[in-house]
């Protein structure tokens, strides 16, 4: 599993910040490969968000970022947002019995 962690700060409009990022997500979800994305909007500050994705392997994630339809919108959302993108490996996970 490939996992892939982003953290923004949003510095203009969090309402389009919004809408280009479901439309970038949207478009992910299309993908090969995809296999879960979460976002989550910190409860201290509405400005900073974390999105957590899950990708088959790199190569998938990979050719998902290089089609128009993340590059487009992509473009748009650095105009409203800083971002901070990085590749994660998972060493341990815990889970409630349920």
């Amino acid at each position: 599993m490939h996992v892939f962690i982003n953290r923004y700060t949003v510095t203009g409009d969090i309402e389009e910040f919004r809408r280009l990022l479901g439309q970038l997500s949207a478009h992910m979800r299309a993908q090969p490969g995809f296999h879960s994305h979460q976002l989550y909007r910190s409860a201290r500050d509405e400005r900073t968000y974390v999105e957590l994705a899950e990708w088959t392997d790199p190569d998938s994630h990979r050719q998902a970022l290089a089609g128009e339809g993340f590059q487009g919108p992509v473009a748009e959302l650095r105009k409203l947002a800083t971002a901070d993108p990085a590749p994660f490996e998972l060493l341990s996970e815990y889970r409630a019995a349920r």
